[in-house]
């Protein structure tokens, strides 16, 4: 499992170029990119496929951060090959690979989104070339590479599966019932040691009960103008990184107070996440920049 043959021969072919392009490339698998990318497609695309996206990449890197904390598999030393980029793995282990599992899912999912040969062409290129970059840059065994791809692609086939199966039933449920099942399940979750487990955590606390939230009470149609709609992801991402950042800040002082750290991460997240979903599109809807669907096909959260 700690083979390194596959990674030397890749790094024999080094250079100026290549040690860019695929640290570039391996930036597409991190954090911040989903976190950009998925709210955009929430505000001004489709907010139910958005949504279905967003839960089901929230699982799949809870899977990821469990298998981690559960294993805690050490990453290829300086001695055994040359690593670039360490900073992107810094608190983590090895196995499976977070990114290119990331990478899988998202990618995977949008492949199976639109189902055109193009897009899937240039999903499992993105795909391969990231899980490509973690060998070239040595954060990766080969089956830490592979581990992560299958379980990308398997979490996606049972997620499909499952979510056209529940969710006319679970919409089905009174709002105050799924709202508690929305903060009490990733709460238990917690009890699985992990990295960034109060970051998922939190992420889900925000999405399930702001999702439900503004399908009940906002509706808002995220359709509009092309000015509109660049100012609406302005805004709205003004909020987002600007409570990250700032909630950080403060977070850190409340720690040294005797504060969890994975109970700071929760509630941080936990607005973020609320944000998104619920906070920012209120905003919209308040300066005008979205309005609020029609009632009459019912409550959105139906079509989950």
């Amino acid at each position: 499992m700690t083979d390194v043959t596959f990674i030397l021969w890749l790094q024999q072919f080094a250079n100026g170029f290549l040690d860019w392009f695929f640290t570039t490339i391996t930036k597409i698998g991190n954090p911040e990119y989903y976190i950009i990318v998925i709210p955009l497609f929430y505000w001004c695309g489709r907010k139910k496929d958005a949504f279905r996206l967003a839960l089901f990449f929230l699982i799949s890197s809870y899977v990821n951060s469990a298998i981690k904390g559960l294993t805690d598999m050490t990453r290829p030393s300086a001695d055994q090959v040359r690593i670039l980029y360490q900073e992107s793995t810094l608190g983590s282990s090895s196995f499976p690979s977070a990114h290119t599992q990331g990478a899988a899912a998202f990618w995977g999912y949008i492949a199976w989104y639109f189902r055109k040969k193009s897009v899937m062409a240039f999903c499992i290129i993105i795909i391969f070339l990231v899980g490509l970059s973690r060998l070239y840059l040595g954060l990766h065994y080969p089956i830490d590479i592979l581990v992560g791809l299958v379980l990308g692609i398997f979490i996606l086939l049972c997620y499909n599966g499952l979510l056209n199966r529940t969710a006319g039933q679970i919409a089905d449920f009174p709002l105050v019932i799924r709202l508690l099942v929305s903060i009490i399940i990733p709460i238990f979750l917690l009890m699985i040691p992990g990295h960034d487990i109060g970051m998922l955590v939190g992420f889900a606390i925000g999405l399930l009960t702001g999702y439900q939230l503004e399908a009940e009470y906002l509706n808002f149609n995220e359709s509009g103008s092309t000015i509109k709609q660049v100012i609406k992801f302005l805004i709205g991402m003004s909020g987002l990184f600007g409570i990250r950042i700032l909630l950080k800040d403060l977070f850190i002082l409340i720690a040294f107070n005797g504060w969890n750290v994975i109970t700071a991460d929760v509630v941080r997240y936990g607005i973020i996440g609320f944000w998104a979903t619920y906070l920012a599109p209120w905003l919209f809807i308040k300066l005008g920049l979205s309005r609020k669907k029609s009632k009459f096909f019912g409550n959105a959260v139906k079509y989950f």
